[in-house]
């Protein structure tokens, strides 16, 4: 089973789960392969890299400042009306997901903070 702090992708030909870490891409020409078709996808460049690693560290934040946020607001103004979201309810249905083209192709690329029952 996958543990806590993986990505998760639906490959583009099979719609299966491909899940993969941070570990996983530990070197540039590492490729991640979807267990239903064998499909590869790499995330070697070093830019992409980065992001998928700051990604993951902004996420684990968010959940590592729960205490802190579960008493912190956010504040949406429409016209002359405001109302107050509280963050313990945005963290409750955060679905962090960083969305990348890839040619043609919209790829959701979401991090799971919870392990996967996959």
């Amino acid at each position: 089973m996958p543990t806590q702090g993986s990505f998760q992708l639906d490959c583009i030909h099979c719609k299966k789960p491909v899940i993969f870490s941070i570990q996983d891409l530990g070197y540039q020409d590492k490729l991640v392969e979807c267990t239903g078709c064998g499909k590869k996808y790499g995330f070697g460049q070093e830019t992409l890299h980065r992001q998928l690693k700051k990604f993951a560290a902004l996420c684990r934040q968010i959940q590592e400042s729960e205490e802190i946020l579960g008493s912190a607001s956010v504040a949406v103004t429409v016209g002359q009306n405001e109302v107050k979201i509280p963050f313990k309810i945005l963290l409750s249905r955060l679905k962090s997901t960083l969305d990348l083209s890839i040619g043609n192709e919209r790829l959701s690329i979401t991090f799971r903070v919870e392990p996967c029952t996959n």
